[in-house]
């Protein structure tokens, strides 16, 4: 259903940001470079982040909370 799929993509720009933040660094990663990693829209992307910084907040908290 529509809310698994919403759920995917999420997970999955979680991954992609975690991976290339990671590898990359912060600062080296562009959200474009996130969305085309993790085969999403980039207006899909600012609809659970603001930007890099939001998602690499939500990040840290996701992983603290081990739901990943």
């Amino acid at each position: 259903g529509r809310v698994e799929e919403k759920k995917e993509k999420k997970e999955a720009l979680f991954r992609t940001a975690y991976e290339l933040f990671t590898t990359k660094g912060i600062n080296s990663t562009a959200i474009s470079d996130i969305v085309e990693k993790a085969g999403v829209a980039k207006g899909t992307f600012y609809l659970y982040f603001k930007d890099k910084y939001d998602i690499k907040n939500k990040l840290i908290a996701h992983k603290t909370k081990g739901t990943v």
